[in-house]
């Protein structure tokens, strides 16, 4: 499954055929299929406030980026001097950062754009950084069958009247998750939008409960039944009440009674939390642990949510892998799938299941062994070892590292 925008894999697979489909039901200009509808400058922009204020908004889509890239990535190829050559544009790049923001945009917005700057004289045609654009000025603009045409960004916010025309070869774009249809990414904040601002109104009304009833009320009753107290009287004991401190002493005469209000304070307050931030977490599809609510479930309840979120962040990999290479990568070998960009597994069981297997493998059959010690080392990413004998002789039979 491709994993570039909708508009960029149609453009790219279907090139110049003939369609008689539309992105739509009705027959209608390319303006009216692709209307902005809930798309726009303002929400974009509100999304993005989200992910700078929220601090558990944040922390959800930052573990994205960091579960993707934590265990690193690699280049493979058959061409080791290629290779070597890529690893080596790929970090005058810092193809890290581009990938980590190229996650996070994609999540907030639904979309990243990073323009593929191009040098000068002799290396006009060379890439030569990468830099990140704000997602929420930009647009895509297709066909009337939904065939990507060009970028266009808006350079003026909300009045969109200047703006600027990139190429697709020039821009990388970068969307996880879509809807049949739409040219633009989904985002996964405006997608928990709700419960982000349940979760905020919840907390701010119970800090404002706090706050309410957590000093200590009184009501104090002076004077004996019928007697009339003079204002100034009641004035003053009001006063000393209110400059009260925490160590404080109260001393009183017979005729004066003070009862302490709001005694019991404000209840159920992690109840409320936990029910809030719970359904923000299951919006946002991280474990609970990672907003730092443990709930009290079992160890093996954890180990489920966490081996989910794993899945969940081994299929971005594949999506990244995808459009790096199709949209980056092949530019700069000229090459096309003559070298790729993979990531490790992100879960260190993955790997040991792989060694497992290789080992399994290589010791099936001693005498007529089923694989070579080089297709080992390529299965595993280690460095093969070009004067092994073993590699030899099986190369001079023809033998591609497999037995039949």
């Amino acid at each position: 499954m491709r994993s570039v925008g909708l508009a960029k894999r149609l453009s790219m697979a279907l090139g110049g055929a003939k369609l008689r489909t539309y992105p739509s039901a009705q027959r209608k200009s390319a303006r009216e299929i692709f209307s902005r509808r809930d798309r726009s400058y303002k929400e974009l922009v509100e999304l993005e406030t989200r992910y700078l204020q929220g601090g558990p908004v944040r922390e959800a889509i930052d573990a994205y980026a960091l579960m993707t890239m934590s265990n690193g990535w690699y280049i493979d190829g058959e061409d080791e001097a290629l290779v070597q050559e890529v690893e080596g544009r790929l970090d005058e790049l810092d193809i890290s950062s581009s990938i980590w923001q190229g996650i996070v945009d994609a999540l907030v917005f639904g979309d990243a754009f990073q323009e593929l700057a191009r040098g000068a004289g002799s290396r006009a045609n060379d890439i030569v950084a990468i830099i990140p654009r704000p997602a929420r000025m930009f647009d895509i603009v297709t066909d009337e069958y939904g065939r990507l045409l060009y970028y266009e960004q808006f350079l003026d916010g909300t009045m969109r009247e200047r703006s600027i025309r990139i190429e697709p070869r020039d821009m990388l774009h970068i969307s996880l998750f879509h809807s049949g249809g739409s040219k633009y990414g989904l985002s996964l904040i405006a997608s928990a939008k709700d419960d982000i601002d349940r979760d905020t109104r919840m907390i701010s009304s119970l800090v404002d409960s706090i706050e309410a009833h957590g000093k200590p009320r009184y009501h104090a009753r002076v004077g004996q039944p019928g007697e009339d107290v003079p204002q100034t009287v009641l004035d003053r004991i009001a006063d000393q009440l209110d400059a009260l401190q925490t160590n404080s002493e109260l001393v009183t005469g017979r005729d004066t009674e003070i009862v302490v209000l709001d005694s019991a304070g404000v209840a159920n307050t992690k109840i409320y939390s936990d029910l809030t931030i719970q359904r923000m977490a299951c919006a946002l599809g991280v474990p609970e642990e990672i907003l730092g609510l443990g709930r009290g479930s079992t160890e093996a309840t954890a180990t489920v949510r966490q081996r989910v979120f794993e899945n969940k962040i081994g299929t971005i990999q594949k999506r990244l892998e995808r459009i790096y290479n199709d949209q980056l990568i092949d530019q700069i070998t000229g090459r096309p799938g003559a070298v790729r960009l993979r990531f490790n597994d992100i879960s260190p069981e993955d790997e040991l299941r792989e060694v497992q297997y290789v080992t399994a493998v290589l010791n099936a059959d001693p005498i007529r062994p089923l694989a070579s010690r080089a297709w080992a080392q390529q299965r595993l990413r280690l460095p093969v070892d070009e004067d092994d004998t073993e590699d030899v002789l099986a190369g001079i039979g023809g033998w591609d590292g497999v037995s039949d």
